[in-house]
């Protein structure tokens, strides 16, 4: 270590003490020829995270415990750079699992000179009967959209890659992560990334395993954050448009206008094609997924695409309102 690592793997960590152990690991266990360290930003938990990072700082001298004055993932994220010594950083998350040669694959890849940042297939991954239809529901179009990093089978170029490997100095160069964002952050970091010259690949042999939500609830709210920070990224990227990310929000728009103008006959004409168009979506959905993990997990699978769509989608038109009325923090008042 006294020559300083060739790796740094930042891992935020808020509230994370049912997984940290297995991530920690799993991280700890990498097979490389290269040096690393494992810096752990402490997010303000209030679990037992913290003593759990202590634990193993006292275990392992690679281990080192850095604290974030402010909260958020991306504050944690930019504390975890600035404390950075290795030529090369890899994001890892708290609640993850990577195999032994994680960072190895992601470490030749950028040596090779083929890119400037590298990532592998995010496996979802769920305990209970709602958590396994929410990662079927992950790893599928049907899901979450086009991301190639859920579903892709070749090594590829691409515009985001999860817990992936970057050049610190390039990372720094781009000024880190967007602190004003709370989520989405990742996409934001890339899109920058790629638009100061950082070319990433993808590799599907590559593979991480990431826990979903396992509650209707848990997974509502994530996919409101979700929704939410796409607006914002899009204000601050218009380029990075997929017509996709419009989809949700204009059938939250249809559902809601349907029903609450469903006194005129119009609107309950837009709420009976676009409300039946959609439930027969949701039961071809939860039928493809169930005859991918069992049938019996369909009408979970039902329940999980839904919350997913029309969650995001109201996140995304709020974000969208409060930025149109001026009250978001850190963007101007659009104007329509």
């Amino acid at each position: 270590m006294s020559a300083g690592p060739e790796v740094s793997i930042i891992m935020p960590v808020r509230n994370e003490a049912a997984s940290l152990d297995a991530t920690l690991a799993s991280v700890c266990s990498q097979v490389t020829d290269a040096s690393i360290e494992v810096i752990v930003v402490d997010d303000h938990s209030t679990d037992s995270s913290r003593s759990i990072i202590e634990r193993w700082v006292a275990r392992d001298e690679h281990v080192r415990l850095v604290s974030n004055p402010r909260r958020g993932i991306s504050q944690a994220l930019n504390r975890g750079l600035e404390a950075a010594r290795g030529r090369y950083l890899v994001r890892v998350d708290g609640h993850s699992i990577v195999p032994p040669d994680y960072v190895q694959a992601l470490l030749d890849h950028i040596r090779s000179g083929a890119c400037e940042g590298a990532g592998g297939h995010k496996r979802a991954v769920g305990q209970g009967p709602f958590g396994r239809a929410v990662a079927a529901a992950h790893g599928s179009r049907l899901g979450i959209g086009n991301s190639k990093y859920h579903y892709s089978q070749r090594q590829e170029p691409v515009d985001h890659i999860p817990f992936g490997a970057y050049v610190t100095e390039q990372a720094r160069a781009i000024g880190g992560w967007d602190e004003e964002l709370r989520t989405n952050e990742d996409y934001d970091f890339d899109f920058r990334y790629q638009q100061a010259g950082g070319r990433l690949l993808f590799d599907p042999a590559i593979v991480v395993d990431w826990r979903v939500r396992e509650t209707p609830a848990r997974l509502a709210h994530q996919y409101y954050a979700y929704g939410r920070g796409k607006f914002r990224t899009l204000v601050r990227h218009p380029s990075s448009l997929h017509l996709r990310w419009l989809v949700p929000p204009m059938l939250v728009a249809s559902l809601a206008a349907g029903i609450l103008l469903s006194w005129t006959r119009p609107a309950r004409v837009v709420l009976a094609l676009v409300g039946g168009s959609y439930a027969l979506f949701l039961v071809v959905g939860a039928a493809i997924l169930g005859s991918r993990v069992g049938m019996r997990l369909a009408p979970h699978a039902a329940l999980a695409l839904g919350t997913m769509h029309l969650s995001w989608g109201t996140g995304f038109l709020v974000s969208a309102g409060k930025a149109v009325l001026g009250r978001t923090p850190g963007f101007r008042r659009l104007r329509i």
